[in-house]
């Protein structure tokens, strides 16, 4: 008794001791992703007022956090400031009502600010320090409040809180841990964002100038035409009538000039002429003495005068200016400019515009251009055909600002050619050409990345050491050496594929990063091409030295954070290939997972089955139309594994039939369209037993093939997708067009819905060829019920762009979440009942 009372004590504190670890793992999950995301998110925005609300987003998947601020300090006023502030009870007024009165420096939240520490109250505690006169309380009352202290290089710059209007939400110790971790990288998170509005700002601010500059150049332009149109002008031998139309076309081509008249004063005799005038309102212009008149006005002030009813009116009220009789039968002006014509450093005249019933009014910029008319035109006015130097002095400014554009060319092309050579030069090797260290890093670093994000496809770091190199050397000599580097170099060229990056690390070291690898013999079926390449023997001066090739390789692996952990692995495995005797090939076993820890038990328990969701929106009605659910298992280590990646490690190991119509469709919802994906190996030799059980079923699911698995399919299993079609189940395919599409392909069967791979996605938005592709892929949908999906960032504008494009469905990552079986409809679907019998 008393050993079995010592066992069960020990069960008792392995079990608690248990639990304390799976709490420890949540919570470092939990804290984890929240970081992810932040990250996520301070790359994602484009400023500050977007990346609080998705930083209080990420909170309040772990901790209540529907009310929750931010208050940082300004060093220019030397106080707090609300940057950010929600509230389900208090509105905007309290926020506002705060700054305005200085009382966040005496609040719980100035407390947090002068301290430097984490502080959490409860309502009877937040009651105590206002008794105490320790702070003050804004707003409603809140059951418990907390806040955080945000550091940046050392100090504190504001504070994170939240608070919670319910007694039954209390944080608790991983909660406060999370609030604190998000408060901690909250800082960098805002630089980041910073960095980038400061970035945008100076490309407005360069788009800016170089508008002003086009816009200068355009006027410039324009300008240019009128002097090559006035200086044509002067060339032709015309009347006086003839001569003034022509003027005023090349007036009326740049304003409104549908009014104009040109009026010429002569000193000695003080009189007022008009050789020119159009108006559609009066035809008075006879010579008269020198008065007070708009024009005479222009000619005392000997600038550019605009006047509308209002002003002509007032200077006529000063005495300033007469009105002729002619306005005593029609309408003023409702906006006239008048222009002096010099010669000499004397008026000579006016040339005028005027708008009636405000059909028109003159701006300033039509103040420039008339002016700048007038200008060229007076001398030509005076002498009236006399030279003709006026287009020589165009020609010649025309020819100067075409050579300086031409040579601004010029240094701009030498310029960005420099900038290639130099960026070329700074990530290529010298001998060989191959990107070096720098950039295979950078590289390796991006595709680590990627596949964090999206691990469908793997990649591989091949690190290859030549055999025999210093013999080669020591032999032919160094510059046999070069040669053959160079040679090796051009022959590993040819052993790998498009996509695929070939660099020398150094020395005779060289560097391969494989991606979009299916499977991992792909690899290892280039490191055997290049062995056998390196099998020959290496001849100059008919000298030959047989060299080799040691190879390691290291697979993607989800324990792999950084690139100096994947190029230590294979490199690791490269002097392991050394060791067997060179010219060998070795795998790195720092990170392969033994195929033992994937077996899957052949009875599941209902705990194991979950299922990652998403849905299915309408671009048009932003409703859900549809639902993806993709069956996963979450085996004893906690480990949590893809249905169709286990299918593909160890099929052997389920019969996958029975676990597809007994395990997982009975609990799928079934509400309205549901996607799941079908292993191909169901539509051969399993198919019969399939076939006969789904015909007692629902038919609302739509069964889901590979794209990569379609030119794969056999001429049975694409006649066995038509069977289930006509069955009246609905067939779909995804990740189309993840290399390349083929059109012949997606016709073998009529797919009710076809979805488009994720990065292909990303690409539709600013690639033409990505548009070209998804517009064949569109026509040949037209006029079928096939419909396409697009998938990717829940972001508006990204949606917005792909119902230009012509997409109607979009299906979400970030709306993907795991439902464990027990949230499920455990009521006994029309399938369920089916299986059962």
């Amino acid at each position: 008794m008393e050993d079995a009372h010592a066992d069960s004590g020990s069960q008792q504190r392995k079990i608690k001791r248990l639990k304390s670890l799976v709490k420890k793992y949540q919570t470092s999950l939990q804290t984890q992703t929240a970081l992810l995301q932040l990250s996520e998110q301070a790359s994602k925005v484009s400023e500050l007022t977007l990346l609080y609300p998705a930083i209080q987003q990420i909170l309040e998947s772990s901790l209540p956090c529907r009310n929750f601020y931010v208050v940082l300090f300004n060093p220019d006023i030397g106080e707090l400031e609300l940057t950010y502030f929600v509230d389900e009870i208090d509105g905007i007024h309290l926020p506002i009502q705060a700054q305005q009165t200085g009382m966040l420096d005496n609040s719980l939240t100035g407390l947090v600010f002068k301290t430097g520490k984490t502080k959490l109250f409860n309502k009877e505690q937040i009651a105590d320090c206002e008794i105490k006169g320790v702070c003050r309380v804004m707003g409603t009352p809140c059951e418990y409040w907390l806040g955080v202290p945000i550091h940046h290089d050392g100090r504190v710059i504001g504070v994170m809180a939240t608070q919670s209007y319910n007694v039954n939400q209390p944080f608790d110790d991983s909660q406060i841990a999370l609030f604190e971790t998000v408060a901690f990288y909250f800082s960098t998170a805002v630089e980041r964002v910073k960095k980038r509005q400061y970035m945008a700002q100076q490309v407005a601010e360069r788009t800016e100038q170089l508008s002003r500059e086009i816009a200068r150049n355009q006027d410039t332009i324009r300008k240019q035409n009128i002097l090559y149109a006035i200086s044509k002008l002067a060339t032709k031998s015309l009347n006086n009538q003839d001569f003034f139309e022509r003027v005023h076309n090349i007036v009326n081509e740049e304003v409104f000039a549908k009014n104009l008249f040109i009026a010429l004063y002569d000193h000695s005799e003080n009189m007022i002429s008009c050789p020119y005038a159009v108006d559609e309102m009066s035809v008075d212009y006879q010579p008269r003495t020198f008065s007070k008149g708009l024009t005479e006005f222009v000619i005392r002030s000997g600038k550019t005068e605009l006047f509308d009813q209002n002003r002509v009116l007032n200077e006529v009220a000063k005495g300033h200016v007469e009105l002729p009789a002619k306005f005593n039968n029609s309408p003023l002006p409702t906006s006239w400019i008048g222009v002096p014509l010099y010669h000499r450093q004397q008026v000579i005249g006016v040339l005028a515009c005027q708008a009636f019933n405000n059909e028109y009014s003159y701006k300033q910029s039509d103040i420039e251009l008339i002016s700048f008319v007038s200008e060229q035109i007076s001398n030509v006015i005076v002498k009236h055909l006399a030279d003709n130097q006026l287009e020589q002095r165009v020609k010649e400014k025309t020819a100067e600002l075409q050579q300086a554009n031409i040579h601004l060319q010029l240094q701009i092309e030498e310029r960005k050619k420099i900038e290639r050579q130099l960026f070329h030069d700074a990530h290529h090797d010298n001998l060989t050409g191959l990107a070096n260290r720098s950039l295979f890093i950078s590289q390796l670093d991006k595709t680590l990345q990627r596949h964090k994000r999206d691990k469908s496809h793997g990649f591989a770091v091949m690190f290859i050491d030549l055999d025999n190199f210093k013999d080669i050397n020591d032999t032919l000599g160094h510059h046999a050496g070069d040669k053959f580097l160079k040679s090796t170099a051009n022959e590993f060229s040819t052993c790998i594929r498009e996509h695929d990056l070939l660099a020398r690390f150094g020395g005779d070291e060289f560097v391969i990063l494989l991606t979009h690898l299916q499977h991992k013999d792909e690899a290892e079926l280039i490191a055997k091409r290049i062995i056998k390449l390196m099998n020959k023997p290496f001849c100059i001066n008919e000298l030959c030295i047989k060299s080799g090739a040691s190879i390691g390789i290291a697979y993607s692996n989800k324990a792999y954070t950084s690139t100096d952990q994947i190029i230590r692995d294979a490199d690791s495995a490269m002097y392991q290939a050394k060791k067997s005797g060179k010219g060998t090939i070795e795998l790195s076993a720092e990170h392969l997972e033994p195929r033992s820890s994937l077996i899957c038990p052949t009875e599941i328990n209902a705990g194991q089955l979950s299922f990652a969701k998403s849905n299915v929106i309408d671009l048009h009605k932003d409703h859900s139309v549809a639902t993806f659910y993709n069956p996963q298992l979450t085996l004893e280590s906690g480990a949590t594994i893809a249905l169709a990646h286990l299918l593909q490690e160890q099929h052997a190991a389920i019969d996958y039939c029975d676990y597809l119509l007994n395990q997982i469709l009975p609990h799928v919802v079934q509400n309205g369209t549901v996607f799941l994906q079908l292993h191909t190996s169901i539509l051969a030799r399993e198919f019969d037993r399939f076939y006969k059980e789904l015909s007692k079923s629902a038919n609302n699911i739509c069964w889901l093939i590979n794209d990569s698995n379609l030119a794969e399919m056999s001429t049975t299993q694409v006649d066995n997708l038509a069977k289930l079609k006509k069955l009246g189940f609905k067939i779909g395919v995804i990740d189309v067009a993840r290399q390349q599409i083929d059109l012949a392909k997606l016709t073998c069967v009529e797919f009710d819905f076809m979805q488009l791979e994720l990065n292909f996605c990303r690409k539709l938005v600013t690639e033409k060829i990505a548009q070209q592709q998804l517009a064949a892929l569109l026509a040949l949908t037209k006029g079928s019920k096939c419909e396409i999906i697009a998938t990717g960032p829940a972001i508006v504008n990204f949606q917005s762009a792909l119902k230009i494009l012509g997409i109607n469905l979009f299906l979400s990552p970030l709306a993907q979440g795991s439902e464990q079986l027990s949230q499920f409809d455990k009521s006994q679907s029309l399938l369920s009942k089916t299986n059962k019998k």
